[in-house]
C-alpha cells in the first residue's frame, strides 16, 4: 500500500486545528463535565509520581477515544516511519534526511501540544537524532490560539471555589498571553489590591496529554521490540518526558518550584522571581506577582528602553551555570518567552512548570570535563562519560578518543573561550550520534538552555561567545570552591608534568574576578588548601614557581645595584645575565606581592635585598630576605600569619629557600667566572670613564667587595 508523505497531506488538518473554529470545536468537545470522573485526581497524582501502567488502566474505560486518537497518531507517524524505512532500503537515507526532518516537524506540529512538546524535547537529544532533525525540531513553536475567556473564568471559579469577581477586583476580558498548556490574564487581587498575573490551564489539555502519552508509549514499545538499530530503549525516555509534562500540569507544584528557585537564586545579582499568591492558586490556576518587563526577543522595545540584550543574556548564563553546577535545581524551559528584562536591570524568570535536577556527581564531572577539554585530554574526557552517566561502565570508551580529537583539534585552534557554543554542541552531537551514548535528561535540557541564551545574544551581537561569558564563573569556582573534586580539577588545569602553568593560574584570577559575586577573601580558602595535606601535589611545583619569581626580583635588584655602583650597564649585564622571561617573572612577583599585602587600597613596600660579597647575596642574605618577605606579608595579612604556621606552609617556604640557595650558588659561580674573564678590558673602561680607581671608589661608592673593585684589584 502506498503511503503519501505526511508533510504533503497534513497542511489542511494543521490549518484547521490551529484555527479559531478548530480550537473552539476542540474545547467544546473537552468541556469540564466530559472528563472521566476519576481522571482529574489521577492527573494530579501523575504530576507528583508518574505511573504509566496506572494511567493506561484508567484510560482503558474509554476505548473509543483511544482508538480514534490512535488511528490519527499511527497514520501520521506511521507514514513518516514508512518514508524513512523506504529511504534506508533505497540507500537515500542521508540524502533525504533534511527533507524527512522537516516532514517530522510538520507531523508533530499537526498532532497538537503533546507532540509539539515531544519534538521540542527531542531537539535537545543529539544522542538520538542527527543534526538536521535537531535543527528542524528546534523550530517547533506552541502556536495554539487562546480559548474563550468564559471557559477560563469557569475554570477559575471551579478551582478557587469562588466567583471570579470575589477573588479579583479587576481582570482583563481577554488573555494577555497564550501557550499550549494555558493562558494568562492581568488582574488585581481584591484582598490586597496587588496587580497579578493569573495563568489558567487549558481545559481538557490534561486528558489529551494522558491519551497521547499512553499511545506514544505503546508506539515506542513497538520500536524497542522490533528495531534493534535504535541505540537505546525509548520507553524510559517517554516515561521521563511524560513525568515532566504531567508535572507542568500541576500549578501548585509550579508555585512550589518558583519559591524554591527564588530561595536558591534570588541572591544572584539582578535575578528576580515573581512571588506566588497562594490564596488564588490551585492545581489549574496559578496567581503570581505581576512584573513589568520586556521579552528579550523584542529588539525594538529593548532598544527603546536602552536595554542591552547581551548584558541580560550574560546575567542569564551565570544564573544558569549556578543552577546547574551549585544547587543542581534548574529551570528546564528558559525559552525567550520565559525571560523578561526590567528597566532597573533585573532578569525575571517565569514559568516554573518544567524544572530538573542534576546529581552532585554530575555537577563536578561537568567542570572536570571542561578542564579536560581545555587540556585536550581526550582520554580523560572519555572517562568523564561514566561519571556523567553517558555510558554504561561496561562499555569501553577509549575508542571514542580519536573521534573527539578529530573534532576538537580542528576547532581548538583559537582559545576555548573564543568558540561558538552551538558549534561545539553540534560537533559533539555528531560524535554522540555515532556511539552508544545515552545523554541524561538534565544534560540535554541544560544544553538546550545555554543554546537558547547564546542564540538570543547572537541576534544582537554576531560575535558573542557564550563560553567566554561563562568562563568567569567557572574560574571563580575552581579558585574558591573547597570541594575535593574541584580541587582535583584545579590541579589538572594548572599543572603539567609536575610544573605550574603560571599563565593558567594568572588567567583564572583575571577571569574569576569578573564573576558577579567574586570575593577576593575567598582566595584564602585556596591558600589554606595549598598548605594542607590535600594540596601536597601543588606545593612543590608552586615552590619552584615562587622561587623563580623571587629569583627574578633579586636578580633584577642586584643587576641595578652593580650598574649604579660601576656606572656600566654592559658590565652589570655580563656579570648578572638576564634569564628568559625574567622581566615577566619580576612583574608577576610584584603583582603577587601587591595582592597579598594590599590593605585599605595600599600595598606594603617590598623588602630590600642586602648585598653580600662581590655585590651578590649569599646564603645568609637569601635566608634573611625570605624571612623578611614572610614577616612583612604576615603583618599585612593576619590570616596569612595563621596559614604560614601550618606544616604545609613551612614545607613550602623551605622549598623556596632551598631553591633560591641553589640558584644563587650557581649564579655566584657564573659571577666569579665573568669577573675573571672580564679582566683588564672592563677595568680599563671603568678607569677611563672615572679618571682612576680612587675617583671611582669615591664618586660611585664602589666598595672593595664590589665587582668593579674586584676587577681593578686584579690588575698587575
Amino acid at each position: 500500500m502506498a503511503v503519501e508523505a505526511p508533510a504533503a497531506t497534513n497542511s489542511l488538518d494543521e490549518a484547521w486545528f490551529y484555527s479559531e473554529v478548530g480550537q473552539k470545536t476542540w474545547v467544546d468537545a473537552m468541556e469540564l463535565s466530559s472528563l472521566t470522573p476519576e481522571l482529574p485526581k489521577l492527573l494530579a497524582e501523575m504530576g507528583v509520581k508518574y505511573d504509566p501502567e496506572r494511567l493506561a488502566a484508567a484510560l482503558s474505560s474509554r476505548p473509543a477515544d483511544l482508538a480514534a486518537r490512535s488511528v490519527q497518531v499511527a497514520a501520521k507517524l506511521g507514514g513518516f516511519i514508512t518514508c524513512v524505512l523506504a529511504d534506508v532500503a533505497s540507500g537515500s537515507f542521508e540524502a533525504n534526511t533534511p527533507q524527512r526532518a522537516q516532514q517530522l516537524r510538520a507531523v508533530l506540529s499537526s498532532l497538537g501540544p503533546s507532540f509539539v512538546k515531544t519534538g521540542q524535547a527531542l531537539s535537545a537529544r543529539p544522542d538520538l537524532l542527527p543534526k538536521p532533525y535537531l535543527d528542524a525540531l528546534s523550530e517547533l513553536q506552541d502556536r495554539l490560539p487562546s480559548f474563550p475567556s468564559s471557559i477560563a473564568f469557569e475554570v477559575i471559579q471551579e478551582e478557587l471555589g469562588r466567583p471570579v469577581h470575589e477573588v479579583f477586583s479587576e481582570i482583563t476580558p481577554e488573555p494577555v498571553a497564550a501557550a499550549s498548556l494555558g493562558q494568562v490574564y492581568k488582574a488585581k487581587l481584591r484582598s490586597t489590591g496587588e496587580t497579578v498575573a493569573v495563568k489558567v490551564q487549558r481545559p481538557g489539555i490534561g486528558e489529551q496529554i494522558a491519551v497521547d502519552m499512553v499511545l506514544l508509549r505503546r508506539l515506542v514499545a513497538v520500536v524497542d521490540n522490533n528495531i534493534p538499530q535504535v541505540s537505546q530503549p525509548l520507553v524510559p525516555l517517554v516515561d521521563e518526558f511524560a513525568a515532566r509534562l504531567f508535572g507542568e500540569l500541576d500549578y501548585v507544584q509550579e508555585g512550589k518550584n518558583a519559591e524554591k528557585f527564588g530561595r536558591l537564586y534570588s541572591h544572584v545579582p539582578r535575578v528576580r522571581v515573581p512571588q506566588i499568591k497562594w490564596e488564588a492558586t490551585s492545581r489549574r490556576v496559578i496567581t503570581m506577582e505581576w512584573i513589568d518587563g520586556v521579552k528579550l526577543t523584542d529588539e525594538k522595545a529593548m532598544s527603546a528602553l536602552g536595554l542591552d540584550i547581551v548584558d541580560f543574556v550574560t546575567v542569564g548564563i551565570e544564573c544558569t551555570l549556578r543552577q546547574l553546577l551549585e544547587a543542581g535545581f534548574f529551570h528546564a524551559d528558559p525559552h525567550p518567552g520565559n525571560l523578561l528584562a526590567t528597566t532597573n536591570g533585573d532578569l525575571v524568570y517565569l514559568d516554573f512548570g518544567m524544572m530538573s535536577e542534576a546529581p552532585l556527581s554530575a555537577r563536578y564531572a561537568i567542570i572536570a570535563h571542561v578542564v579536560h577539554l581545555v587540556n585536550r585530554d581526550y582520554t580523560a574526557m572519555c572517562y568523564d562519560y561514566y561519571t556523567l552517566e553517558f555510558m554504561d561502565p561496561s562499555v569501553d570508551t577509549t575508542p571514542i578518543a580519536p573521534a573527539l580529537a578529530a573534532f576538537f583539534d580542528d576547532v581548538l585552534n583559537d582559545s576555548v573561550s573564543q568558540l561558538n557554543f552551538r558549534a561545539i554542541v553540534d560537533g559533539l552531537g555528531g560524535v554522540l550520534f555515532q556511539y552508544p551514548f545515552r545523554v541524561p535528561a538534565y544534560y540535554a535540557l541544560i544544553l538546550r538552555s545555554l543554546t537558547v541564551l547564546e542564540g538570543l545574544a547572537l541576534t544582537a551581537d554576531p560575535n558573542y561567545k557564550l563560553i567566554a561569558a561563562a568562563y568567569p564563573y567557572m574560574a571563580r569556582r575552581l579558585l574558591t570552591d573547597p570541594a575535593p573534586e574541584l580541587r582535583s580539577s584545579f590541579e589538572d588545569l594548572v599543572l603539567v608534568n609536575g610544573r605550574l602553568r603560571w599563565s593558567r593560574l594568572e588567567n583564572l584570577f583575571q577571569e574569576g574576578s569578573k564573576s558577579q559575586d567574586y570575593d577576593p577573601a575567598q582566595l584564602w580558602l585556596l591558600a589554606e588548601w595549598v598548605c594542607s595535606e590535600g594540596g601536597r601535589p601543588v606545593r612543590r611545583p608552586l615552590a619552584a614557581e615562587l622561587c623563580r619569581l623571587v629569583d627574578a626580583t633579586i636578580t633584577d635588584t642586584v643587576r641595578r645595584q652593580i650598574q649604579e655602583r660601576s656606572g656600566s650597564a654592559a658590565l652589570a649585564a655580563r656579570l648578572v645575565p638576564s634569564q628568559p622571561d625574567e622581566a615577566q617573572s619580576a612583574e608577576r612577583a610584584r603583582l603577587l606581592w601587591n595582592v597579598l599585602t594590599t590593605r585599605a587600597g595600599e600595598a606594603a613596600p617590598m623588602p630590600q635585598l642586602q648585598a653580600g660579597w662581590f655585590g651578590l647575596p649569599g646564603p645568609v642574605e637569601v635566608q634573611q630576605y625570605v624571612q623578611q618577605l614572610r614577616d612583612s606579608a604576615a603583618a599585612s595579612a593576619p590570616r596569612l600569619q595563621a596559614i604560614l604556621e601550618r606544616p604545609g606552609a613551612q614545607e613550602l617556604l623551605a622549598d623556596v629557600q632551598w631553591g633560591l640557595l641553589q640558584r644563587f650558588a650557581a649564579r655566584s659561580i657564573k659571577f666569579a667566572m665573568g669577573a675573571a674573564d672580564g679582566g683588564s678590558g672592563s677595568s680599563g673602561s671603568i678607569a677611563a670613564s672615572s679618571s682612576g680607581s680612587a675617583s671611582v671608589a669615591a664618586g660611585k661608592g664602589v666598595r672593595p667587595g664590589d665587582a668593579g673593585a674586584l676587577l681593578r684589584a686584579q690588575q698587575p
